[in-house]
């Protein structure tokens, strides 16, 4: 084959246009400390960077959700709390109510402090968070015990409400009035035991504590199931950080440049370029006629 001028100096440009790419390629590389910018960089490492970014977005919203049932599981707690310390308020007030020798006057100011401690278990019972009823079920918008007088909750709006927190795994952090105070005819509803015995001190009757026990008890199971998903959101949230913390490594392992290696590597594509100006410089020294034979 015929060598021309014309030849050498198009390959030249060429051999130039693909040292200058690849010098380009890599001082983007290293002035960005990434790796990848397209998907024709690596289409494998590209596929599998965007296969690990999404992981990681999916677990950002689990930490999110987690965060929410947290709070809520935290406002649970703290609710359910105060309602087991003022009943057992009420019971120790029931049992000094219970002794033959209290006078009417004393009685009845028993009577009076057992009413208002009634009033804020209803206060507890009602509590909100966010703007939404804490014990209300479904969406929060209903208020659990509207009626002052009334041992019946509202029903709820929609289901119980739940949390997201991993593929798969979905909890329930709210939890029904009936849960907490026991349905209206239940004889143990905490809001009726409290009620008769208010009524049995005023009258000076015999003072029955039964009823506050259960109603106690049932408050009790509700703190420990309220913990328990409390820990097992605790240790998913313990899960999702690790895995953040491997998905960041991989990932970094695949998008992040290595900067000994990548600017070494600068340098090589650097003298590379120089040397094909030099040596084209050294093809292009021609004239017209050069291209015409």
């Amino acid at each position: 084959m015929r060598v021309t001028q014309q030849m050498m100096h198009q390959n030249s440009v060429n051999h130039m246009q693909q040292n200058l790419g690849r010098f380009e390629k890599t001082n983007l590389q290293a002035s960005s400390g990434k790796l990848l910018h397209k998907p024709s960089d690596d289409p494998q490492a590209v596929a599998k960077s965007m296969s690990l970014k999404s992981v990681m977005s999916a677990n950002d919203q689990f930490e999110r959700n987690i965060g929410d049932a947290n709070l809520w599981l935290d406002e649970n707690d703290r609710s359910i709390q105060a309602m087991v310390d003022v009943t057992q308020r009420i019971r120790e007030l029931g049992v000094q109510g219970g002794s033959g020798t209290l006078s009417p006057e004393d009685r009845e100011l028993i009577f009076k402090e057992v009413g208002v401690l009634n009033e804020q278990l209803r206060q507890f019972a009602n509590s909100e968070v966010d703007g939404r009823y804490l014990f209300g079920g479904g969406d929060g918008t209903v208020k659990p015990f509207a009626d002052a007088v009334s041992f019946e909750a509202a029903p709820a709006n929609g289901p119980l409400k739940t949390a997201k927190i991993g593929p798969g795994m979905q909890i329930e952090i709210g939890i029904l009035p009936q849960t907490l105070v026991g349905n209206a005819e239940d004889p143990s509803n905490l809001f009726r035991v409290v009620g008769q015995l208010a009524d049995s001190i005023q009258a000076g009757g015999e003072v029955g504590l039964d009823g506050i026990d259960e109603a106690m008890e049932r408050l009790l199971t509700a703190a420990a199931e309220n913990g328990a998903r409390q820990n097992r959101i605790e240790s998913t949230e313990s899960r999702l950080l690790d895995a953040k913390l491997s998905l960041g490594t991989a990932l970094s392992s695949i998008e992040d440049v290595d900067y000994a290696e990548i600017l070494i590597k600068l340098k090589s594509e650097e003298s590379i370029y120089q040397a094909s100006l030099s040596s084209s410089a050294k093809i292009m020294q021609t004239n017209l006629m050069d291209f015409l034979r």
